[in-house]
């Protein structure tokens, strides 16, 4: 008894002991999985502590480089100034001193005499020397977004959109030419210049057509169609429908004035206080330009980038300290911005204009532009649905064929397609009638003959066997009759389509003159609006 008492006692404290090193176990792993998180949380950390530090200490260094470019920072915040005070209707800045070798130095002056209606032909010729591209860019640009359109000149615009490339691919630069341009920036002699280039790049078989049409709706009635003349009805519709897009873009007023979202923004204070100074050269924004701070795609978001990206000396240490000063912020890295990064081809630029019915101005300069391309083809349409109509059509009934004339269809066709349908239908053939005959008959005899001379059982025999055959008659009956309602509603339906194709083909001949006439009201409409 003692033994097994003493057993029993070490087996409950080995049990014991298993659990709690279970548990040690478990805490241990816990404990691990914490401290790899820990461990990895730390090592992000001080990784990132490291970016962050190499990229202050290149930062200090560049800064360094910088220092010589001091005037021409100072000219880049002047020029922004300028160009708020020009929108605002506000006093203009003090100009600091020249920028040698720097285009955007003669430039911003040849901007405030522009502005002042008194061109100083002298800087800007200084500027187009320097830097022709970018000084057209800039003076295009700037023109329009103050609403001095009138200025812009088309030697100017001609360089600053310059040439698509032969994929078709544009730049940001010239996308944002094009959307100015269409918002009405540039008059209507610039955006005729833009709109050509844009021609020349364009594919001309680029479905143009179809994605007109989608814009549009039919006034065509949709009655009765005839298969012969699927054809040219299928064109008329389309044809309506091509002209509704036209009117429909066309029609809106908003796109015959220049877009007012296109002005330059305004800021509330036009100089810059040294606070603001100073936090400008730490690469941060005032109050006034965070709320003012123009989209990346417009004009004015253009005028910014062409203005920040510095002279050319100074252009890719720029770009550097813009992404050092990110990092040692913890923020996400700015994307690298240029002038010339592509902002898409030119034909999916063009889909993505003529879809846009809440931008008139975009969706009709791309009109504008692919209008040439799709005439052809419009014209083609026209000649499809101005085909003449048949005399005659056909329909088919099975083996037959029904010739079908304005004033109804061939009777002679028409009583053989009919009696090829009833012919055969609801007539009982032997081989039907031999099943139900033969077991009426059978059991006749089962119940007389062998009911009669053998035993009762056999007369309820024979009963059944002919309830069997009644049964089996009356069925057969059935289907006859189902067979006949059947031929008969299948030349209902005949004679149905017969006289509604000789109704249709009756419309569609009688409605010839005006349906020639619609056509070509149609054609001509389309063909003056996209021509002028």
């Amino acid at each position: 008894m003692s033994d097994w008492w003493t057993e029993r006692k070490q087996n409950q404290q080995l049990s014991n002991l298993e659990s709690e090193m279970s548990y040690a176990r478990q805490e241990a792993s816990s404990l691990r999985s914490q401290l790899s998180r820990i461990q990895g949380s730390l090592q992000s950390r001080v990784e990132s502590m490291s970016r962050a530090f190499d990229a202050f200490v290149e930062l200090s260094d560049l800064r360094h480089e910088t220092a010589g470019f001091v005037d021409a920072a100072e000219l880049r915040r002047y020029a922004t100034r300028v160009l708020s005070a020009m929108a605002s209707s506000t006093e203009l800045p003090e100009a600091g001193g020249p920028v040698a070798r720097y285009w955007l130095s003669p430039a911003t002056q040849a901007l405030i005499s522009l502005h002042a209606s008194t061109p100083d032909e002298q800087a800007i010729s200084a500027a187009m020397e320097l830097d022709q591209r970018r000084t057209s860019i800039y003076l295009s640009l700037a023109l329009a977004v103050l609403g001095q359109r009138h200025q812009v000149q088309n030697e100017w615009l001609d360089v600053a959109f310059g040439v698509p490339a032969a994929d078709g691919t544009l730049t940001r630069v010239q996308r944002v030419l094009w959307t100015t341009a269409a918002r009405g920036g540039f008059g209507a002699d610039g955006l005729e210049l833009v709109v050509k280039r844009l021609q020349s790049a364009a594919s001309p078989d680029g479905g143009w057509l179809s994605r007109l049409e989608n814009r549009g709706s039919s006034s065509r009635s949709s009655g009765p169609r005839l298969k012969e003349t699927e054809q040219q009805d299928e064109a008329a519709n389309r044809l309506s429908r091509i002209r509704n897009a036209v009117e429909t873009i066309l029609s809106n007023t908003e796109a015959r004035e220049p877009d007012p979202d296109l002005n330059y923004p305004e800021t509330r204070k036009t100089d810059s206080t040294p606070d603001d100074a100073k936090s400008s050269r730490r690469g941060a924004k005032s109050p006034a330009d965070a709320d003012n701070e123009p989209a990346e795609d417009s004009a004015a978001g253009m005028l910014r980038l062409l203005i920040s990206e510095g002279s050319e000396p100074e252009r890719e240490t720029l770009a550097r300290i813009a992404v050092l000063r990110a990092r040692v912020s913890g923020a996400a890295e700015p994307a690298a911005q240029a002038l010339d990064d592509s902002a898409g081809t030119v034909d999916a630029l063009l889909t993505e204009d003529l879809s846009l019915s809440a931008d008139p101005h975009l969706s009709t300069a791309a009109l504008r532009v692919v209008g040439p391309l799709v005439l052809p083809a419009v014209e083609t349409v026209a000649q499809t649905a101005e085909l003449p109509g048949p005399s005659e059509v056909s329909i088919e009934s099975g083996t037959q064929t029904i010739t079908i004339r304005s004033d109804g269809p061939d009777q002679l066709e028409l009583g053989k397609a009919t009696s090829s349908l009833t012919a055969s239908a609801g007539v009982m053939t032997i081989e039907q009638r031999a099943t139900p005959i033969g077991l009426l008959v059978g059991g006749a005899v089962v119940a007389i003959g062998l009911g009669l001379l053998l035993h009762w059982f056999w007369i309820v025999v024979g009963l059944v066997v002919m309830a069997f055959g009644l049964n089996s008659y009356v069925k057969l009956r059935r289907a006859i009759n189902v067979d006949k309602t059947r031929a008969a509603g299948e030349v209902a339906n005949l004679n149905e389509r017969c006289a509604t194709a000789a109704t249709a083909l009756a419309n569609y001949l009688n409605t010839t003159e005006a349906r020639k006439a619609a056509i070509t009201d149609d054609l001509a409409t389309i063909r003056q609006q996209l021509t002028t």
